[in-house]
């Protein structure tokens, strides 16, 4: 199915669905129509706002001190590895390794070792890490990937063919970028055949390809979302 049938198929279901809980809490007056939020950045009627409060209700985001979640600002090499670690229990692939610039002391430590050791990142040439660097969204959809140990299914050209900037995914990105696809990890707001593979990934949409992650291991029920390819 192309990502344009896909779409309109999930467009008219979460268009029922909505009608119907709309319906429902016109009735009943008790059934919100949309999510109630943690964070006072995070609006009710904000794109990612259920899969956000999806995975605070599972301890997998907690926030910064202020109340903020910051969901537009790019999520750094760090901030990811700390979320796969609260999200994710996965069997160790690897040894881990000590990075020339993530000290002992640095406040992801821990979590940089472990998504190493997972499989969900590794570093650079040199031995570096480069924690505070912000991840391109391709680079996200490759690690989760990598470290749920998913594989597409068919040529990667026939699940990601149909994005309009298919031609922009980097060619060490094709295999994992298709697999997170298929897997229904890639989520696309506001144009569902637009992947902006280059552009950093911002603090929502990883959270709610993180959520996907959750649901596609069968660790988490669907929320039922029209963007994703």
């Amino acid at each position: 199915m192309s990502i344009q049938a896909k779409f309109s198929s999930r467009f008219i279901r979460f268009l029922s669905l909505s009608l119907t809980v709309a319906t429902l809490s016109s009735l009943m007056g008790q059934i919100p129509a949309q999510a109630q939020t943690t964070f006072s950045d995070v609006a009710s009627d904000y794109w990612a706002a259920q899969f956000i409060q999806a995975l605070v209700d599972r301890d997998v985001i907690r926030g910064f001190a202020d109340g903020s979640f910051r969901p537009d600002e790019p999520i750094t090499r760090a901030q990811f590895a700390v979320l796969v670690g609260q999200a994710f229990d996965r069997p160790t692939v690897r040894s881990a390794v000590r990075f020339r610039d993530v000290p002992s002391s640095y406040w992801a430590a821990s979590a940089i070792q472990t998504a190493y050791a997972e499989g969900f990142l590794s570093g650079y040439p040199g031995n570096v890490f480069n924690p505070d660097q912000p991840m391109p969204r391709a680079q996200v959809l490759v690690a989760l990937a990598s470290g749920l140990q998913f594989e597409p299914s068919g040529t990667n050209a026939s699940v990601t063919g149909g994005f309009r900037d298919y031609d922009s995914i980097p060619s060490y990105a094709h295999d994992g970028v298709a697999a997170a696809t298929f897997r229904d990890l890639t989520v696309n707001y506001p144009n569902i055949d637009v992947l902006n593979p280059n552009r950093a990934a911002t603090r929502a949409e990883v959270a709610a390809s993180i959520y996907q992650g959750l649901v596609a291991t069968g660790s988490a029920p669907a929320i039922e979302f029209p963007y994703i390819p």
